[in-house]
């Protein structure tokens, strides 16, 4: 014993690491060299029966004071990573262990303190945090647009290709897709291990969910021509998932099952209802099965059956680790079943969550719903002339805003769209003739149709004397419906229909070219290259929907967010993940090499068709 004894004693005293006791008042009871040295105290006697409070500021003592209460309430063993202040002045980190302390009898009378020094582990944890990021960006971006070009190209818009290139191509292009995997899988490992995804869980059904997961599978390794079947024996299961990650969960078992099956094989999705309130969803190939030797390392990191440079089959070996991290963050379990020469069906279990009733409740709306109507800017100091002609203008089925002044007229015209304004020749002391000559030297709604509504309206007329280009009509007050609404009809029946504008924030040359190739002639592009041209960009011109990178040279491009109209859309299409903190403002947000910029196309055409249809649906409910 007694040697056992100076054993434990001269372990503790040469260990690095701090090592104390204190009692249930926060007194020191032992406490090993180190702990001295970290408390500047000239030896660990001197600790002895002092607390932290005749070693620290105040603040400080009552922080690590709070941190032993749980432990000497609760029982239980509390770790933390916490700032420091080394002997030698620097700042750094500490892993903290607090556990308690007991007597003879199991009750707790103290607290042991176990300090380590992690500040390379946390700087090194930044570098590769900061490496990630780094890698995120400067290979998505690039291969973002190889595979987006490549993609372009093989679906005939440059023309068609001779077989031999069109061969060449698809080599290429399904190349490009395989890399894209092995990266996404890559840098998806990482930031699951690291805390930085986030899983935003919601109850949702799951068929739609794995609807979408085989329709984006249908494509991979075509030439394999493999049929995908689903079969739903659990018709409206819902259960608490984060779509997202669901669907890279059925991404990674669909890929690898089309690349173990054989040439026109068939891989089945089954959905069905298991004991105790359980789901499963399994997807079965008819492959080969695998190999019993490694069966049990099916689901480590870098894994493969065959591991060889000569191996027939390609991936990084990431692809089931990742679903089995991601299925047990969302609750579920991970299993297979397998038969060498048959094939191998994997199953993700997840607990069913009861449908609830959708009951109507009375929801107080915050924001009113975005007003598609044509806009008609009215210029009117007089508030009650100015509330007539807007009566006028919504029984005409136009929304409107009102101008009281030069200065706001010339600010609501260059931050909204409008198809016409009505203007009174005396605004608050000031001419309205000289607003009329500013916005036709303007670059911003220069060619807006006027409709004169003034006392002064034939006065007006002469004095413009041949000037007055786009002035459709000159009303007296107070205003003759007829004539407003004759005017109004000629204004709508002249308009042609302007191309949709689409600013695209991004400083990378070829996700710009293949955007807009993309796109195609439908639309009017603007390119920003940096957050400055951005800024002015959006300051000259209004945009139907932007579509925004975030790392931008001169700053991020989330910055734009708060210059831009509430009614212009927004899609983030970034190298960067994001989580859903953007709130309401951003209508999507798109991953490159996730996503491609064909995706980002079609959802701009959905978005741009969906605001023409609320438009319309707008129009037809006044008529």
């Amino acid at each position: 014993l007694t040697m056992s004894n100076m054993i434990y004693r001269a372990m503790v005293r040469e260990l690095p690491d701090c090592l104390n006791v204190k009692d249930a008042a926060g007194r020191f009871v032992v406490a090993n060299p180190a702990t001295a040295e970290m408390m500047r105290a000239a030896s660990a006697d001197d600790l002895i029966g002092k607390t932290d409070f005749d070693f620290y500021p105040k603040d400080v003592a009552e922080r690590f004071r709070q941190d032993e209460i749980g432990p000497l309430e609760t029982g239980q063993t509390l770790r933390i990573d916490q700032s420091a202040l080394f002997p030698d002045g620097s700042q750094g980190w500490l892993y903290t262990l607090k556990a308690p302390f007991r007597d003879e009898t199991g009750k707790v009378v103290g607290v042991i303190t176990y300090n380590r020094d992690i500040t390379e582990q946390k700087k090194n944890a930044q570098l590769k945090n900061d490496f990630i990021s780094t890698v995120s960006h400067e290979l998505r971006t690039p291969l973002t647009s190889i595979r987006g070009s490549l993609g372009l190209i093989a679906a005939g818009v440059a023309g068609e290709l001779p077989p031999k290139a069109a061969n060449l191509v698809n080599i290429a292009h399904n190349n490009s897709e395989r890399l894209v995997l092995l990266i996404n899988d890559i840098l998806d490992m990482e930031k699951i291990e690291s805390g930085v995804i986030s899983f935003k869980i919601k109850q949702l059904p799951l068929r739609p969910v794995l609807e979408q997961a085989i329709a984006a599978s249908s494509n991979y390794m075509a030439e394999s021509r493999i049929r995908i079947v689903l079969v739903d024996d659990a018709p409206r299961a819902e259960a608490n998932i984060d779509p997202d990650r669901l669907h890279q969960v059925m991404a990674n078992l669909l890929s690898n099952a089309i690349k173990f099956s054989d040439h026109g094989g068939t891989v089945m999705v089954k959905l069905q209802r298991r004991d105790r309130d359980m789901l499963r969803v399994s997807v079965i190939d008819q492959g080969a099965g695998i190999p019993e030797a490694f069966r049990s390392r099916i689901f480590g990191k870098f894994e493969q059956a065959d591991a060889s440079s000569t191996r027939r089959k390609g991936g990084t070996g990431l692809g089931l680790s990742i679903v089995k991290t991601i299925v047990e963050k969302l609750g579920g379990a991970v299993s297979f079943e397998t038969e060498e020469g048959k094939g191998t069906s994997f199953h993700v279990d997840l607990a069913e969550a009861q449908r609830q009733e959708a009951k109507p409740v009375l929801v107080e709306r915050r924001s009113k719903k975005r007003d598609r109507r044509l806009r008609v800017l009215i210029c009117e100091d007089e508030p009650d002339v100015a509330a007539v002609i807007a009566a006028l203008l919504d029984a005409e089925g136009f929304s409107s805003d009102v101008a009281p002044d030069i200065g706001t007229a010339k600010a609501l015209l260059g931050s909204r769209d409008y198809v016409a304004l009505t203007l009174d020749i005396k605004l608050a002391g000031e001419s309205g003739i000289k607003l009329f000559h500013d916005i036709r030297a303007s670059e911003v709604n220069s060619d807006i149709s006027v409709i004169v509504i003034s006392a002064v309206a034939d006065e007006a007329r002469r004095s413009l004397n041949g000037t007055a280009v786009g002035i459709v009509d000159w009303l007296e007050k107070p205003v003759d419906p007829k004539r407003l609404h004759a005017a109004l009809a000629k204004i709508v029946g002249r308009r042609v229909e302007p191309k949709p504008r689409i600013l695209h924030v991004e400083d990378d040359e070829g996700v710009l070219a293949v955007m807009s190739e993309g796109l195609g002639s439908g639309v009017s592009i603007t390119s920003a290259k940096t957050l400055k041209d951005a800024q002015q960009a959006i300051a000259n011109h209004r945009f139907d929907l932007v579509i925004l990178d975030i790392a931008l040279p001169d700053g991020s491009g989330l910055d734009l967010l708060a210059d831009l109209p509430l009614e212009t859309g927004v899609i983030v299409f970034s190298a960067a993940e994001l989580d859903d903190k953007l709130g309401d403002r951003v209508q999507a947000v798109m991953t490159k090499t996730k996503a491609s910029e064909i995706d980002v196309a079609k959802l701009v055409r959905n978005m741009l068709a969906s605001a023409r249809d609320g438009a319309g649906a707008t129009a037809q409910a006044k008529e």
